[in-house]
């Protein structure tokens, strides 16, 4: 392990790592097998038994143990702010900051949700993150003779994501019994490289408030475009409105002056030449003035009438 990495008060080396998973992915149960007891509260739910960030420790082959257990993000009550807030909780719980986020996937089929998992934890924590974080496969006895990589290579996005995480996948198989504190002893061995990697290096706060302020500037550029969206189908629908409005105006006025009568057909156009005719050499009167001033009226009435409820929205 890195010489420049944080010791405990008992001057073992510490490792502080965030368990982070969908809900019954064995997030919980994994932590109480890493610390070897039951430390976190794990049940078989449709909802996250976990409500909110829970931390626990113990030492665990020499090493200082910290050990943070998120909500099931996906299966909670939680509002955004809340589940912002309790991005927030993790770190601190974990300060300086965790050495690893374990990503928690249960063996089987991927599925549409635990896909959205994988993009969560770089959309939540930052692409950052990555250097930190390990893929751990629970059920591990459900692979049968399969080997891991396998199964992960079955999933173009699974086996991508794993390959971005610095600290690869280790699997747990709960069956084994005795031998689960060997699959730990492995498990923390890849940490240990991992911690070596990043020099001892850890995941911030900072690193955390960089990636809140990235994901509100996308939402409200986001929202900005569906603003700017709204305000041009505005502008199309009340540019159509006055093309009608004017449209049927002119049309009311021209028949109610007698150049067109009300209908279609050939023999109509004739007459209204004619008409035009008449009408052209003849001074306008109040009366006519009138009649065509009701056919606007009359015509524009009827657009509005029609677009009543646009119009009142």
């Amino acid at each position: 392990m890195a010489e420049d990495s944080e010791s405990s008060a008992g001057g073992l080396a510490e490792v502080r790592m965030v368990l982070l998973g969908q809900t019954g992915s064995g997030r919980s149960s994994s932590g109480n097998t890493i610390l070897g007891r039951s430390a976190f509260w794990s049940d078989v739910s449709p909802l996250s038994v976990t409500s909110r960030c829970q931390r626990s420790g113990g030492v665990v082959d020499g090493r200082s143990m910290r050990l943070i257990d998120t909500p099931g993000f996906f299966h909670t009550c939680l509002s955004p702010d809340e589940v912002r807030a309790e991005l927030s909780r993790c770190v601190e719980l974990s300060a300086p900051g965790p050495h690893v986020f374990l990503l928690v996937l249960r063996a089987g089929r991927v599925t549409r949700e635990s896909s959205a998992a994988l993009d969560w934890v770089s959309a939540a924590f930052g692409p950052q993150a990555l250097r930190f974080t390990a893929v751990l496969i629970t059920s591990g006895d459900a692979l049968g003779a399969k080997p891991a990589d396998v199964f992960l290579k079955e999933s173009k996005e699974l086996w991508e994501f794993v390959c971005s995480c610095a600290g690869g996948y280790h699997v747990f198989d709960n069956t084994k019994g005795a031998e689960e504190k060997s699959q730990v002893t492995e498990l923390l061995k890849k940490m240990d490289l991992l911690m070596e990697r990043n020099a001892g290096a850890h995941y911030t706060a900072d690193m955390l408030l960089q990636a809140d302020t990235a994901v509100r500037h996308t939402q409200q550029r986001i929202l900005g475009d569906d603003q700017e969206e709204d305000e041009e189908a505005r502008k199309r629908t009340e540019g159509l409105f006055w093309y009608e409005m004017l449209t049927a105006m002119g049309r009311g006025a021209v028949e109610a002056s007698g150049v067109m009568e009300k209908g279609k057909g050939k023999g109509k156009k004739v007459k209204a030449v004619q008409r035009v005719a008449a009408i052209a050499s003849t001074p306008l009167s109040i009366t006519s003035a009138a009649k065509v001033m009701g056919g606007a009226m009359r015509e524009g009435t009827k657009v509005l009438y029609k677009h009543k409820k646009m119009l009142l929205h």
